[in-house]
């Protein structure tokens, strides 16, 4: 075991590798249980990440059949949306107020199932066919912890992760990675978009338009202006 875990997170991959079958309730108790702390996560943060990364991604562990993560969020970072490949259980941790939205795919369509916020010290569950975004809308930078399991895999367990572009009229399947304006090495394969509604399109890019104003990409802006006027979206 790497030595430079603290004792919190060394206790946390221990628990887990205990169990003979995780359940999201499960792995839930045991991230509670373990009262994992900033402190305990303070030499993954990476606020500072590429501005081709929307928001910071630092492995902490993976032994094969799971992994666990630290996202940082500086203001106006978010994920585009996404799934989470072959993650079978697993949850994510909140160290600040993060902004989400849960979808639906439905007939090659996605709609918006619920607006939320996530709070300090919230537990949420993640499975594979969640199809969420997630980031910082606030002006205090946070991070996440996140946890990526599978009974049946020994190996990249987040892998096929579906993220849908609306932006770029592409959806892309990655190894995990779930960032706005992704670097084309990260992206395994891509297709057209499926369709958008109207809602979805509108409440995405008051979301993400920030992370594109922030870069200078101009390109891409003009794009999504272009299409809230197709759509007729104020």
């Amino acid at each position: 075991m790497n030595t430079t875990f603290s004792k919190n997170i060394e206790s946390l991959i221990q628990d887990i590798k205990q169990q003979n079958y995780l359940t999201n309730p499960l792995v839930s108790e045991i991230v509670e249980s373990n009262h994992i702390s900033e402190n305990d996560v303070a030499q993954y943060v990476s606020y500072n990440h590429s501005p081709n990364e929307s928001y910071g991604r630092q492995l902490i562990y993976d032994n094969g059949n799971f992994k666990i993560l630290l996202m940082s969020w500086k203001s106006g970072d978010f994920t585009a949306i996404h799934n989470h490949g072959y993650t079978e259980w697993g949850c994510v941790y909140f160290f600040g107020e993060a902004t989400h939205r849960l979808y639906s795919v439905t007939n090659d369509e996605l709609k918006i199932l619920q607006k939320d916020n996530f709070h300090k010290g919230q537990i949420a569950s993640v499975c594979g066919d969640l199809t969420h975004i997630m980031g910082n809308s606030s002006s205090e930078n946070f991070t996440t912890l996140h946890i990526y399991g599978s009974q049946t895999r020994k190996n990249d367990v987040s892998k096929d992760a579906i993220v849908y572009l609306p932006e770029l009229d592409k959806e892309v399947t990655t190894m995990g990675s779930a960032f706005l304006n992704m670097n084309e090495q990260l992206i395994l394969s891509e297709k057209p978009l499926i369709k958008v509604c109207r809602e979805v399109l509108s409440d995405y890019f008051s979301l993400v338009k920030p992370f594109y104003e922030r870069n200078g990409l101009v390109s891409i802006l003009k794009n999504i202006e272009k299409k809230l006027e197709s759509k007729n979206i104020n």
